[in-house]
């Protein structure tokens, strides 16, 4: 389901002696959507509030950001009020390790500007609810990256503090793509690259 990438270590001779530089920057890809829709749904909680508009999920070949495939979110925003499509995937995931957690959405290029992406995590025993501290704008016809910072101490995540107890029970990850009252939009969103990084 996943793969890493790690930079090699580049060997520098100088003066006689071999120094490693290394370059520590590594990536774990947790979601590809190459072959299925790999364990993510809309959520049974959502589809029964009307705020939320997230209509269907299916693997598709429309576009990717890396190989072939993307999950293709079908979402309908009618405007006039806060809405939105939600998706999410019900795993065990343990982010003690890395420093960043990301995701790339894409939108058709005749989509209205003015929809936003953010995360949202589920942790631990008491199965609390975590949201980006931002929602970060999407760009009609191109991929746009949303991601947060894991590290201890950051502020990408609201009301809670960022520690080892925070990442080590990740119960869930969802995302959500929103319209705050406009636009409105009816159509296809594209997600991939759900991934991990460390640096």
């Amino acid at each position: 389901m996943g793969r890493i990438t790690l930079c090699l270590l580049v060997a520098l001779m100088v003066m006689g002696s071999i120094y490693a530089a290394p370059c520590m920057a590594a990536e774990k890809v947790l979601f590809s959507f190459e072959r299925d829709t790999e364990g993510w749904e809309i959520p049974e909680w959502a589809l029964e509030k009307q705020d939320h508009v997230a209509r269907s999920i299916e693997t598709s070949k429309d576009v990717a950001k890396d190989g072939k495939a993307s999950l293709k979110l079908m979402a309908d925003f009618p405007g006039k009020l806060w809405t939105g499509a939600v998706v999410e995937a019900s795993e065990a995931f343990d982010l003690t390790p890395y420093d960043a957690l990301s995701f790339d959405v894409y939108l058709p290029k005749e989509a209205p500007e003015g929809l936003k992406g953010k995360m949202i995590l589920t942790i631990g025993e008491n199965w609390k609810f975590v949201e980006m501290s931002r929602s970060v704008p999407l760009v009609p016809g191109q991929w746009t990256t949303v991601s947060a910072s894991l590290k201890p101490g950051t502020t990408d995540w609201a009301k809670i503090t960022v520690d080892d107890n925070f990442r080590k029970d990740v119960k869930k990850i969802d995302i959500r793509v929103e319209s705050n009252k406009k636009p409105e939009y009816k159509g296809p969103i594209y997600i991939d690259n759900v991934k991990v990084t460390t640096k």
